[in-house]
């Protein structure tokens, strides 16, 4: 189940209504006291049940209403609605038009307070008697009985609510039955069909993670110490026969306990008589922690600073990046309110990553920053950009300026730059430091088999990794290349998943006036890890057994290899990183040479063709 959207009205700085749309990865940006944290706040409150006062609520409202609505996509995932027997929210019908779950609430606000809220979703509402949804065994039946559906009692297997309603809902179709989505309040108290459905939606909606600015990720945070403690008690409870232990230990202690009592019930009136009662909670045992063995001492995590537990906590979210998912794992959403304090700039680059990773394996990262080392490496269409011009909340998604985030945040093209002004002939742009590092290689390996006379470096030509075609970072620095008229030469992956698709990064530099062949260079593979030939894997990796063509994602390939030991002499994720410069020039030429052409000879003379008169 993802987050899809957020409609949020009169909470805190909002004034009146804004909408937010979520992907996987989302960077919210904006200056200080825009509003940034406001929209991590909202979904706090509404899926941990926040309680809310007076000062939540904006006081130039128009309504006394605070409302916080969440849409979802349940990815047709199977969920148990108050039954045995499973079936999807979608199948239900319990969606809006768009097929999205609807979670609303409703605070009443007064002059002192802030009432409760009033918790709804969205359904396909039928007219008249052919609704359905929220009836019972019998009622489904008697309805069933009175459209001639055939159907009996609820068996478990060939008849049960679920089926009862597919076939209500068929007849419906069948017979053009009107409908119409309609908000459906779930009753806080009772019995009723509504109430479970509604329990079992929320039980089902994703946990969501929240950081906040001021705490310190500290091990003793409750969202992660509540992480490790499920995954231990999951393991005594598959691991451990607990009935013997529980049993052994009540026997030792009940004889004890029995002596005790009688003593308690010679003194007590008989009306007040005592009974020994022993239980257990085995989810209380485990506490985790981590020490430091800073200068020989073990020193908790809690008394390192706050960058230290901040860098160390960050390993638990590696640690989720990395670990497999499974279809019944809880979907869960990482809010982050500037997750980037404390943390010096290298370091926020290695955050970057490990944020990034989390949503590469399936988790949403919602982040609020300040840092221009996360927005300049965040692509544009996961920005989402807050701001209040006339005082007036305001979310922007689509068509953001870039000069608006590069002034609000201070992102200045790189200092490390302005020193290669001076001596480079032009600067040679790729999208990282393995593609730099290739680059290099390549050449080195083409000038000694006689194919190039000049390397990269014999030229006086600078290779930097500027990020990808999207982040804010490379067309800041682009804009000063151009301004400054220093040639330069672009090369990016293709990122296509098979030859006949069009490249965006294509796209996206055409449009921005630069020529192909003359400006840049995409890749004709999907990307770097492609010109790793698997023969060179096989070689370099003993046994090994890989392969993928142009356009599979290599990178990928190598990372979930099947084998843990192979997987990790692969370098999973960092394929390239490890084993793109051990390449020999005949293992180089069966990926860059086609029997016609060699794309690292066309895109070397390019770049050379770019080259200033000396």
């Amino acid at each position: 189940m993802k987050l899809t959207k957020a409609i949020i009205t009169n909470f805190r700085g909002i004034n009146g209504t804004i909408s937010v749309d979520f992907g996987l990865f989302n960077c919210i940006v904006g200056q200080n006291d825009a509003g940034k944290s406001t929209i991590l706040k909202a979904i706090d409150t509404s899926l941990n049940e926040v309680k809310l006062t007076r000062a939540d609520y904006n006081v130039l409202a128009d309504d006394n209403q605070i409302i916080i609505e969440l849409h979802f996509d349940c990815e047709e995932k199977e969920y148990f609605l108050g039954e045995e027997i499973g079936t999807s929210i979608e199948a239900e019908e319990l969606v809006n038009a768009e097929n999205l779950l609807v979670w609303k609430k409703v605070w009443n606000v007064t002059e002192n307070a802030v009432a409760n809220p009033k918790t709804s979703i969205v359904r396909k509402k039928y007219s008249g008697t052919n609704d359905f949804v929220f009836k019972t065994e019998a009622q489904l039946m008697a309805q069933c009985n009175a459209n001639a559906i055939e159907t009996s009692k609820g068996n478990g297997d060939a008849y049960n609510n679920v089926e009862k309603r597919e076939k209500l809902r068929e007849h419906n179709l069948q017979n053009n039955i009107d409908f119409s989505f309609e908000f459906e309040e779930i009753p806080g108290t009772g019995t009723s069909k509504a109430k479970a459905i509604g329990d079992a939606i929320k039980k089902s909606l994703p946990v969501f993670q929240y950081f906040k600015a001021d705490t310190s990720l500290s091990d003793t945070d409750t969202t992660i110490q509540k992480y490790f403690k499920d995954m231990a008690f999951k393991l005594i409870k598959d691991e451990i026969d607990t009935d013997d232990i529980e049993a052994t230990v009540k026997t030792q202690l009940e004889s004890v306990l029995q002596k005790v009592t009688t003593k308690i019930n010679d003194v007590v009136k008989s009306a007040e008589k005592v009974e020994p009662k022993i239980e257990f909670d085995w989810s209380k045992l485990i506490s985790t922690s981590f020490v430091s063995t800073s200068s020989g001492n073990n020193i908790p995590l809690s008394s390192r600073g706050d960058g230290f537990r901040r860098i160390t906590m960050m390993s638990y979210f590696e640690y989720l990046a990395e670990t497999d998912r499974t279809d019944d794992t809880q979907q869960i959403i990482f809010g982050f309110e500037e997750p980037e304090t404390f943390l010096h700039p290298s370091a926020q680059e290695n955050l970057f990553d490990k944020l990034n990773s989390l949503k590469e394996n399936g988790y949403q990262v919602i982040t609020s920053t300040h840092s221009p080392t996360i927005v300049g490496n965040t692509l544009h269409g996961n920005i989402i950009h807050i701001s209040k011009p006339d005082n007036i909340y305001t979310v922007t998604q689509n068509g953001i300026s870039y000069k608006t985030i590069a002034i609000d945040l201070g992102i200045k093209p790189d200092n490390t730059f302005t020193p290669l002004f001076s001596t480079s002939r032009l600067l040679f742009l790729v999208e990282g430091i393995d593609d730099a590092n290739a680059m290099h290689h390549n050449a080195t390996l083409y000038k000694q088999a006689g194919l190039i006379e000049h390397t990269f470096e014999d030229l006086n030509i600078n290779i930097i990794p500027i990020g990808g075609c999207d982040s804010v970072k490379h067309w800041i620095n682009l804009d000063l290349f151009t301004k400054l008229e220093k040639p330069f030469f672009i090369f990016l992956d293709s990122d296509k998943p098979d030859p006949v698709s069009v490249s965006l990064n294509e796209t996206k530099l055409l449009n921005y006036g630069l020529a192909s062949g003359t400006d840049f260079h995409i890749s004709k593979k999907r990307l770097l890890e492609n010109y790793i030939h698997p023969t060179a894997l096989q070689r370099l990796v003993p046994n090994s057994v890989i392969t993928y063509t142009d356009f599979d994602h290599a990178k990928n390939f190598c990372k979930t290899y099947a084998d843990d030991t192979i997987r990790g002499h692969l370098g999973g994720s960092k394929v390239a990183e490890k084993h793109y410069c051990s390449q020999t020039f005949d293992e180089l030429r069966l990926t860059w040479f086609d029997g016609i052409d060699d794309e690292f000879i066309i895109l070397y003379q390019a770049i050379n063709a770019k080259l200033p008169a000396q």
